[in-house]
């Protein structure tokens, strides 16, 4: 079997993070299938899993048990024996790479721009002056520092109403599966780990996974973590990325997302 050319795993992650990583690469390596069959076997997205395998995030329990077990079955049918690790040692793994240790640690996220000696952004007073673009440059500079707040009334993960008492809108477009993992979070108050999910959809997904982010996080009342994906749209390299999400937010007829896309690109390039 073909060994796969894996990026170079991120400095700042720790060493159990690390061996926990190296560990799903050797797993996913005795599958023969692509990773986007693996991944639809797994029930999650390509992009979750590849992130997974990046160093990006640290898998959640049950989605790391998914992408074992659908890796175990490839390999039984190909013939190619045992996993090199057992569940059980990728689980030891997890639990130490989601323990923070002190202030200094990182969990699964990317170091902000202020661990990494960017340079903060200085205020611009003609901007300021405008509300929208104030609205912005705050949720900007919360959506770097990973940390999105959440409405009161949404302390708690959203819950599905009976089908007799459901909104149509409702049960049509809370469709992103990571939306009550975002809510969960944020009343947990693992703010960073919420951010960095958000920040994730808005820096890969295709524009048609962007709208559906952002019109299941407005349902179910994230505002802030909407505006939070948005943000990460605006700040992709590729220029015609970010338009083709502006453009399918038309088609869904979400033009007021448009105008904060605008807002903050505005702000970006000010």
């Amino acid at each position: 079997m073909n060994r796969r050319n894996w990026k170079e795993l991120p400095p700042h992650i720790g060493a159990a993070h690390r061996a926990l990583t190296e560990a799903l690469r050797e797993i996913r390596e005795c599958s023969p299938r692509t990773q986007a069959q693996i991944a639809k076997d797994a029930c999650q997205e390509p992009t979750t899993l590849s992130n997974h395998l990046n160093a990006g995030r640290i898998p959640d329990e049950s989605l790391l048990r998914g992408f074992y077990a659908t890796v175990e079955k490839d390999a039984a049918t190909a013939g190619n024996g045992p996993l090199p690790h057992t569940l059980e040692d990728l689980l030891c793994l997890r639990l130490d790479a989601k323990t923070k240790h002190c202030a200094c640690c990182t969990v699964g996220y990317p170091a902000t721009t202020e661990q990494l000696g960017t340079p903060t952004q200085q205020p611009a007073s003609r901007i300021v002056s405008n509300p929208g673009l104030a609205r912005a440059r705050r949720l900007r500079r919360r959506s770097r520092r990973r940390e999105i707040s959440v409405p009161e009334e949404h302390t708690a993960p959203p819950v599905p109403l009976r089908e007799g008492d459901r909104r149509p809108t409702e049960s049509a477009e809370l469709t992103w599966p990571e939306t009550k993992l975002v809510a969960r979070y944020l009343a947990d108050g693992q703010k960073h780990e919420a951010g960095f999910l958000l920040w994730q959809a808005g820096a890969s997904y295709s524009a048609p996974g962007i709208v559906e982010a952002v019109t299941s996080c407005r349902t179910a009342g994230l505002d802030d973590a909407a505006e939070a994906i948005l943000i990460s749209v605006t700040e992709r390299v590729d220029r015609q990325a970010v338009l083709n999400v502006a453009a399918a937010l038309d088609d869904a007829g979400r033009h007021k997302d448009v105008n904060f896309m605008l807002t903050a690109a505005t702000r970006s390039a000010g």
